[in-house]
C-alpha cells in the first residue's frame, strides 16, 4: 500500500492532499469482511502515508479508532473488559460502550486492537461519570454533540443530528493537557506535540471517531481541514454497516439483524454522503477562490498606490537647472580680493 499512495505532510497539508486523501479513505471500505478490517486499513493508512517529507519520518507515533457500540453486541473480551470497570457488575444490553475497534502505531502491540489498549471497551454508564471521562466527554463537545444524545438516551435528537455531525477533536499542546490524560505512557515517553481526531454519527446510532496521536504541532486550521476526511470515512465504516463488525465474532448473525439495514437503505445512505461530500468540495472550492481573489484585489491595490506614489514623487520633483539658468540681475558681483581694498584704504587715511 505504501507504493501506490501519497503521503502527506501534515506542516504543509494542502486542500489538494486532503481531496487525494478524502478519496482513498472513502474507497477503504470495499472488499472488507467486517467493519474492524475497515477500521484498520483506515488506520494503517493514516499511520504510514503521514510524514515529514523532508525526513520520510512518521508523523504519527499511534492512531486508533473508537466507535460506541451496544454492550449486548460485544464479543465476549470486550463484554469481559467492560464488566471489569464496573467491578463485575452486568450492564444492560442496549448500554452504549467506547469501543477501541483498531489501531496502528510506533509500537509492535499497537498494532492491534488485542493489545493497543488497557481497555478495549468502556462502558458509558450514564451521563455523570460519561462526563468524568476527559478524553471522551471532550471528543463528544468538540464534535458539537451532548452526551445524553451519544449514550443515546435521546433518540429524536438524534436522528436530526446524525446526517450533519461531521468534526474534528484538536488538543493543540498534548503534553500536560489534563483532557490526555495518557501523559505518562504515551504522551511525555514518546514526545508527542498535539492530538487530532475527527469523526462523526452513524445512522445505526454509533458516534465514531479516529485519534492520532502526533509528533509535530498542528495549529487550529490545518485541523479543520481533517472534518473533510471525516465524511469519506464515515462512507467506508458504512460499506461495514450490515456485515460482521468484528472479526471472527461468533455473534455476526446477531449483529447483522440487530442493525436492520437494507441493501437499499445502506445505498441511500453512500448517496447522501456524496451529495454531502459534494457539498464540502463546493465549500471548499468557494473558499479557495474568496482567498485567491483576495490576494489579486491586495496585489492590485498595492499596484495602484505604487503607481500613485511614483506619480506624486514625478510631479514633486522640478528638474535641477544649475547656475547657467540664473538670470544675469541676480548674480551679485564679487570683488576678487576685498581685503586688500580694506588695506589700501586704510593706508590712505593714515
Amino acid at each position: 500500500m505504501g507504493e501506490r499512495f501519497s503521503m502527506y505532510d501534515m506542516t504543509r497539508f494542502t486542500p489538494q492532499d486532503m481531496a487525494k486523501c478524502s478519496l482513498v479513505l472513502r474507497q477503504l471500505g470495499r472488499n472488507t469482511a467486517s467493519m474492524e478490517a475497515c477500521s484498520q486499513k483506515i488506520v494503517k493508512f493514516i499511520y504510514q502515508h503521514f510524514c515529514s517529507l523532508q525526513t520520510g519520518e512518521n508523523s504519527c507515533v499511534l492512531v486508533r479508532l473508537f466507535k460506541t457500540h451496544p454492550y449486548g453486541e460485544l464479543e465476549d473480551s470486550l463484554q469481559q473488559s467492560v464488566r471489569r470497570l464496573m467491578n463485575g457488575n452486568s450492564p444492560a444490553a442496549d448500554m452504549k460502550c467506547w469501543t477501541l475497534l483498531a489501531a496502528a502505531g510506533a509500537q509492535p502491540q499497537w498494532n492491534s486492537r488485542h493489545t493497543a489498549a488497557e481497555n478495549l471497551a468502556v462502558g458509558l454508564v450514564n451521563a455523570e461519570l460519561v462526563a468524568e471521562m476527559p478524553t471522551i466527554s471532550e471528543i463528544i463537545r468538540q464534535f458539537g454533540l451532548d452526551i445524553p444524545t451519544v449514550i443515546g438516551t435521546q433518540p429524536e435528537r438524534f436522528i436530526q443530528l446524525e446526517p450533519a455531525v461531521l468534526n474534528i477533536f484538536h488538543v493543540s499542546e498534548a503534553k500536560g493537557s489534563p483532557l490526555i490524560p495518557e501523559q505518562n505512557s504515551l504522551i511525555i515517553p514518546y514526545k508527542v506535540k498535539s492530538v487530532l481526531g475527527f469523526g462523526g454519527l452513524l445512522p445505526s446510532g454509533s458516534l465514531f471517531a479516529v485519534e492520532i496521536f502526533l509528533k509535530i504541532k498542528i495549529p487550529q486550521n490545518t485541523a479543520q481541514m481533517f472534518k473533510h476526511l471525516a465524511l469519506s470515512v464515515k462512507t467506508s465504516l458504512l460499506m461495514g454497516e450490515e456485515k460482521v463488525v468484528f472479526d471472527s465474532s461468533k455473534s455476526a448473525e446477531k449483529i447483522a439483524v440487530s442493525n436492520n439495514i437494507s441493501e437499499n437503505q445502506l445505498l441511500e445512505y453512500q448517496i447522501a454522503n456524496l451529495i454531502v461530500l459534494l457539498d464540502f468540495s463546493e465549500q471548499e472550492m468557494l473558499r479557495q477562490a474568496a482567498r485567491f481573489q483576495g490576494r489579486i484585489d491586495k496585489l492590485q491595490r498595492e499596484i495602484a498606490d505604487r503607481k500613485n506614489k511614483d506619480k506624486a514623487l514625478e510631479q514633486s520633483q522640478e528638474p535641477f537647472t544649475g547656475i547657467f539658468n540664473v538670470p544675469n540681475d541676480g548674480i551679485v558681483r564679487v570683488e576678487e580680493n576685498p581685503g586688500s581694498q580694506c588695506l589700501n584704504q586704510g593706508e590712505e587715511q593714515i
